[in-house]
């Protein structure tokens, strides 16, 4: 990100009207290199392979203990066989157990073990310290406002994981 990029994303006073065109480029823009970073941190911190995409499946169901499949692939926005594949990964590594319903017999429940419980907070433990250091240089002005913007983000586009419902399953709830 260049230094004026930067300078106007934490400027603490905002002097020029922004569209929400702009808005929308500098999320397109800053949203990938964010995900990069985590990326990396994952892979140094993780068992070999573990992708940021297992991380997320690891902390769905540490959130949404016995998820189905479905959900999960939801959440993640993958299909069911992509989803199918990388739970029988995490299946073969001990870190998620897959049952069938005993009320549904074609949906599938999936749970963390003990051991991927204790390694999902691990990598993820040591991803939140890479990124609080990442932050280490940012003002206490600075840091407000990037909660700030992180809390319309998150109201913005909640993937209303606590309750199960999508965004557009909200919106049309309402």
């Amino acid at each position: 990100m260049s230094q004026d990029h930067a300078a106007r994303l934490f400027s603490p006073l905002i002097t020029q009207a922004l569209s929400p065109s702009q808005c929308a480029a500098d999320i397109m823009t800053v949203v990938p290199a964010v995900t990069r970073f985590l990326r990396a941190g994952i892979r140094s911190h993780g068992k070999p392979h573990l992708s940021l995409s297992q991380l997320r499946v690891l902390y769905f169901l540490r959130r949404r203990s016995q998820s189905s499949l479905s959900e999960a692939a939801d959440y993640l926005d993958v299909t069911r066989p992509t989803m199918s594949a990388m739970v029988e990964r995490l299946v073969q590594r001990g870190l998620v157990n897959r049952i069938s319903d005993p009320k549904e017999r074609r949906r599938i429940i999936l749970t963390l073990t003990a051991a991927g419980t204790a390694e999902m907070e691990r990598v993820y433990d040591a991803a939140l310290a890479t990124v609080a250091d990442q932050l280490a240089g940012l003002s206490e002005v600075q840091l407000q406002q990037v909660q700030a913007g992180l809390a319309i983000l998150g109201d913005l586009f909640d993937e209303g994981i606590d309750d199960g419902l999508t965004a557009g399953q909200e919106a049309s709830k309402e």
